[in-house]
Formats: C-alpha cells, structure tokens, sequence
C-alpha cells in the first residue's frame, strides 16, 4: 500500500513538472512568431486525437446521456476559458504572473463549494482564502497600472474556468470517463479555437507556411502538445496509485516549476513583490491542501 502510494506521489510530481513546462513553451511560441491561441488550437487538436484513442482502445461508448449535457456544456465553456483565458495571457503579461492569477483558482473552488456542493469550508480555510487573496494583492502591488490589463483579466477568466472546469468534470464523470468526455469536449471546443486563432491572425496561421513562425517556434508549440499529452496521462497514474487526496498537495509544485522555468529558459525576471506575493498564495493552496489531506486520512 506505501509502495502504490509513493508511485502515485512520484507520479503526481511528474505530472505537475509536465504541467509547468506548458505556459513557457506557450510563451516561447509566441516569441517566435506563434500566437498563443495557435499553440492551443495545436493542443487542443492533439488533445482530441489522443482521447480517441484511448477511449477507442478501451472499447468505451461515445455517447452522450441527457443527463450528463448540462454538465457537458458547462465542461466546454469552462474548457475555453482556461485555454483562451490562462495562455493567451502570457501574450500580454509574465508567465509568473498568469501562474499567480490562475492559481488562484483552488481558492476559488473552495469559496465556491457551499453554493455549488451544499458544503462550507470552515472559518480556517476562509482565512486561508483572504490570505491568498492578499497575496495577489501584493504580486499586483500598488502600480496597477504598470500591467497589461488585458493580460490580468484573461488569467483571471481562466482562474474562473478552471474553477467551472473542476465542478463541471465532476458532475459528468458520473456518466462518461474522463477519455470520452475529454474526446467531446476538445471536439466542440476545436472550431472555436481555430476561429478565433484565423481572427487573430487575419485570416492566415502564422505557424502554416508563409506565415510569421520560425522553426523554434514550431518546436515550441509541436513540444507543448507532446508534454501536455503526456502530463495528462501521468495524472490519471498518479490517482490510479492513490487516492486524490493523498496526491493533491503535490501538484502545488506546478506554479514554482511554471516560475522558476520562465526565469531560466525565457529569462523572465519578476518584482520583489510579485515573489512575495506568489510565494503566499503558493503557502495558501498548500496549506490548504494538506489540511484537506488530514481530514480525509484514514484513522
């Protein structure tokens, strides 16, 4: 039992290493001349073949019950939000600072359950909530201002998406697995991507021939299908091997190698404050969690 347990940690730190690659290879992309929304058009893409496959593979049905198309819908808008929300953003702002804002997400969630799960999350983790609330308050800091506005609101919409996207997954897992209803909705949400990626790029895709991508580019944005593919994939072991409980505190680790990164391949250096700032909604959403982990512990 210690053994499956530790694979599923070993696997959740792999995953949430994966995950924090994905924002810089975004950012990387766009420095090469690939807008974001290509990059996630590209993943999206990706995304849905590889559910296909799987669910393929493991003689699933890809039918959709009546019950499950409120949550299914709501899984598309939430899937949308987070794609054209967090990564887009790093168009406008640093990758450390749609991390901050986006992360924000967990809290978000917890604020949200007694409306949405009937359930109140206790005095003590709405004080952790304000805290990381201030967080970002001192990430932002006094000079507004001095920020993409731009950028700060599509973070924050994927902050709200991935909040959407959690409470929404969980109402349709109880009717399709994660395969097939990943197959739908990167299917559904496919057309509105390239949409608004032939918007942006008047009417071309810069990372077709002739268009404004060079070679790294393409490297960039091929990589963050491959790793996002892949750090999927992982997730699903690390809950194979353990409960979520047990591995949730582990994936806080993605938004310190999603920062740390930006600094070492991108060069991204942040404010004093904005460290600050991240490191107390980091410490918010971990302790958070293990305080979760503690109440859900077998005695």
């Amino acid at each position: 039992m210690h053994q499956r347990a530790g694979l599923g940690i070993a696997c959740a730190l792999g995953a949430a290493a994966m995950y924090g690659l994905i924002p810089n290879f975004v950012r990387g992309a766009y420095i090469n001349g690939i807008p974001p929304v290509e990059s996630v058009f590209f993943r999206t893409a990706v995304l849905a073949a590889a559910f296909a496959v799987l669910a393929v593979a493991q003689n699933q049905s890809f039918g959709i019950p009546r019950d499950a198309l409120g949550s299914f819908v709501a899984q598309i808008v939430a899937t949308l939000l987070v794609s054209l929300g967090y990564l887009a953003s790093v168009q406008f702002i640093p990758v450390g600072l749609a991390v901050i804002l986006f992360f924000l997400f967990p809290v978000i969630i917890m604020l949200g359950s007694p409306l949405i799960e009937g359930r109140s999350p206790g005095v003590v983790k709405i004080l952790i909530a304000l805290f990381a609330f201030a967080g970002l308050a001192v990430a932002i800091g006094p000079r507004f201002d001095d920020f993409d506005l731009r950028g700060i609101a599509l973070a924050s919409a994927g902050s709200l998406g991935a909040a959407l996207q959690f409470f929404s997954g969980r109402a349709i897992s109880r009717h399709l697995t994660p395969s097939v209803f990943g197959f739908h909705v990167h299917v559904a949400v496919l057309p509105i991507v390239l949409a608004v990626a032939l918007f942006v790029g008047g009417g071309h895709l810069q990372s077709m021939p002739g268009g404004a991508g060079n070679g790294s580019g393409l490297l960039f944005m091929l990589g963050l299908g491959c790793i996002y593919v892949v750090a999927y994939l992982v997730q699903m072991l690390s809950l194979r091997y353990a409960p979520a409980s047990t591995v949730a505190p582990f994936y806080n680790l993605e938004p310190v190698v999603t920062t740390g990164l930006a600094a070492a391949i991108l060069g991204e250096r942040l404010q004093t404050n904005q460290y600050i700032g991240g490191a107390m909604v980091l410490a918010a959403l971990v302790i958070s969690s293990l305080i979760d982990t503690r109440r859900t512990a077998p005695e």
